[in-house]
């Protein structure tokens, strides 16, 4: 049965990628044959010997953030995505089907899924209304880390210049700045990897500029066989770039992507069914057959405008985007194929600026806004889900040179459009709208001149409001259900502790404790709801699906995360981090049981870069989870809604790799490694977070140069 539904490209942003690509390649053959010449030509000078190390692993620690600088940061597997990233932190706990198909809402940061923290590029909150499957608010199959310079986690509520969903904190993706080379002939980065299930992912990237101007161009595959019956996946990813460097500082770049993926569902795999594929693991509770060929097929399309520039009213940044995402559900039906289109639409922006009215203080002023639409497969099937304006002021007092407070205070405002079916009272679309002032605080105290054994120590509080109105398809519309037109917003306040201290040469240590009492906290009561309309269960008009989702009286939320990071010897870095967390709920709704109960208590996270030879190191990461009870929605066809809740074991994993550096220079060619490594090293066996089996033992190979 062949599959409908396609892939418009964006022809402008194909074009740009092909001519870079046709212009480049006579440039680089011109570079390879000039440093022959020059090689020939160079007078004898000895033996040189390099004696750089490897470059660490540990993530950066500081008071108020984590930083992942992807230049130095070193990965076992070959990064698909930014979220490939973040699997070592401890703050965060990995939730998808499969670690072989990169998928949507992939984290929860601490405490929170997607829906209660920011995933931001350049500051710059990065969603869509979501829905149709889990809550579906970020892809991560989309995040390449093409372009990416570091990644920036900033922990809990305290920062204004963020949207106020940022219960949990922020991910802030940063985007390398657009550069000018020294000569026109452009850098090229190649690197590509190989491992279990015909898994492979490369990349192709090309930077460079002719005068001020810059350009960037690349392209990223990603395919497996997948590890469970029926989990095929391809995604490409086609990106360009334009910036312009402003001679007195700053820049303005434009960036074009478009991304196509097939995917398909995982499928029952049933020993005792006439179907059975014995070389596949046992799935029991997939929603769908191998002979329905189900599959989860779209695009994505980017564009995205970013500026920066110092001026005499300060440090201006703006930011803006739009993008579309479509999805087509496939699926055969009773004989038929089945098409089910769902379409998204989004856009964005942000404009921010630095400056410093006196001495020891500066102000930081921001207005932003979003929104987002969605629909069918006719693209006149658009309607506007959620409209939100915001702003934030942010003020750093360095009151004396050891001691720095920063408060903040952000207004927003949010519109959501609620689609009903089922509350007969009311029309086909319900509007609610909120607004909220919401004070921040974040002070931090280096404790240098109180002792000489508290050098290098630093203790930091931050108590700020916590205030989240129903902004996402998941809360407003889980299921189709109506539930916007009876929640209400999130309130209350989070405090965070964080102890920071250097322990020795590199090592950094950091103790956070959080504690966040959060009233009307939005809870799934789907499994205890009395006024869901079915064939057999009447409800009164007016009152259809009221307690499907409920405002909970109070969640206290209490988490420790300890956390180690940097060099014990200039061969041997590591990281190693300890979370332990609480919910619990303080009214007698049993749905808050519920929802306490799907977080692991306990988990611990760690890693060692050993640099054995010259130009070999040993990589190892260890990850423990302890058991937690998970629930997982899809919507797999219009209308058709699947529950899963899962009892995860607690389980250990281990991934090892050997790195081998093969050259610093070969020709025209620069930088080469070659990796080797094995995921799950040890063949553990557990559930994921959506019920399936974890994939087994893999094994890969990964290569990358420059020219």
């Amino acid at each position: 049965m062949k599959r409908k539904g396609g892939a418009k490209i964006f022809n402008s942003i194909l074009l740009a990628v092909s001519m870079t690509l046709l212009l480049t390649l006579p440039a680089w053959a011109i570079k390879a044959n000039s440093q022959e010449k020059a090689k020939k030509e160079t007078q004898k000078l000895g033996q040189m010997i390099v004696t750089a190390k490897e470059e660490g692993a540990q993530v950066n620690l500081k008071p108020t953030m984590q930083e992942i600088d992807l230049d130095k940061y070193q990965t076992i597997d070959m990064p698909q995505n930014v979220g490939d990233y973040l699997k070592n932190l401890i703050l965060f706990d990995y939730r998808d089907t499969t670690n072989l198909v990169p998928g949507s809402d992939s984290f929860n940061m601490g405490a929170f899924s997607m829906s209660r923290f920011t995933m931001a590029v350049n500051g710059l909150d990065l969603r869509k209304t979501g829905g149709r499957n889990s809550s579906h608010i970020v892809d991560f199959a989309y995040l390449p880390p093409m372009l990416v310079k570091k990644i920036e986690v900033l922990p809990g509520p305290h920062w204004a210049l963020y949207p106020a969903k940022s219960l949990g904190g922020v991910v802030n993706v940063v985007s390398r700045a657009p550069k000018l080379q020294k000569s026109v002939v452009p850098e090229l980065k190649v690197s590509g990897s190989y491992k279990s299930y015909n898994t492979q992912n490369y990349t192709l990237l090309a930077r460079g500029s002719a005068g001020q101007i810059t350009y960037d161009a690349g392209y990223q595959l990603y395919k497996t066989d997948g590890y469970l019956r029926n989990t095929e996946a391809e995604v490409n990813t086609v990106l360009g770039r334009m910036g312009y460097v402003i001679p007195t500082g700053g820049h303005v770049a434009v960036t074009g992507s478009y991304s196509s993926n097939k995917r398909n569902d995982p499928v029952v795999n049933d020993p005792s069914r006439s179907d059975y594929d014995g070389d596949y693991p046992d799935v029991l509770g997939a929603s769908r057959t191998i002979d329905q060929d189900p599959s989860w097929n779209g695009q994505c399309n980017r564009v995205r405008l970013d500026y920066q520039q110092p001026l005499n009213i300060g440090d201006v940044s703006a930011q803006a985007y739009y993008g579309e995402e479509y999805k087509n559900r496939g699926y055969i039906k009773k004989g038929v194929w089945t098409d089910w289109y769902t379409r998204w639409y989004q856009g964005g922006a942000k404009i921010q600026d630095t400056f410093k009215l006196a001495e020891n203080h500066v102000t930081t002023i921001e207005l932003d806004g979003q929104q987002a639409s969605d629909g069918g497969e006719d693209r006149d099937d658009k309607h506007k889900r959620y409209q939100i304006y915001g702003s934030g002021l942010q003020h750093e007092w360095t009151i004396i040179p050891r001691l720095k407070l920063t408060l903040g205070l952000r207004y927003e405002h949010v519109n959501i459009w609620v689609s009903n079916n089922y509350i007969t009272t009311e029309g086909p679309w319900i509007e609610r709208n909120w607004d909220g002032i919401i004070p921040k605080s974040f002070l931090t105290y280096e404790m240098d001149d109180v002792a000489p054994w508290l050098r290098d120590t630093s203790l930091s509080l931050g108590v700020s409001r916590i205030w989240h109105a129903p902004d996402a398809h998941g809360i407003y519309n889980p299921q189709g259900r109506p539930t916007g037109a009876y929640l209400d917003p999130e309130h209350g306040v989070g405090i965070d502790a964080i102890l920071q201290r250097r322990l020795f040469s590199s090592v950094q240590m950091r103790l956070n404790y959080s504690y966040y009492v959060i009233n009307d906290y939005i809870a799934y009561n789907r499994s205890y709801a009395k006024y869901t309309p079915s064939r057999s269960h009447q409800v009164a008009p007016g009152m259809e699906c009221k307690d499907y989702m409920i405002n909970l009286d109070q969640m206290i939320t209490q988490g420790v995360n300890l956390e180690f990071s940097g060099n014990i010897t200039g061969d041997l870095s590591f990281y190693l981090g300890y979370a332990y967390l609480d919910m619990e709920n303080q009214g007698d709704e049993l749905a808050g049981i519920d929802t306490a109960s799907d977080r692991a208590k306990y988990r611990v996270k760690a890693g060692l870069r050993y640099l054995l030879f010259e130009n070999t190191s040993l990589l190892l990461d260890y990850q423990y989870q302890d058991k937690q009870v998970s629930e997982y929605s899809e919507e797999i066809a219009e209308d058709e809604w699947v529950v899963r809740r899962v009892a995860i074991d607690a389980h250990s994993l281990v991934n090892f790799g050997v790195q081998q550096r093969l050259f610093e220079k070969w020709g025209a060619l620069q930088n080469g490694s070659l990796k080797f490594f094995v995921n799950n090293l040890f063949d553990e066996t557990y559930e994921d977070a959506r019920g399936y089996p974890s994939t087994d033992r893999t094994f890969g190979v990964a290569l990358s140069f420059a020219m």
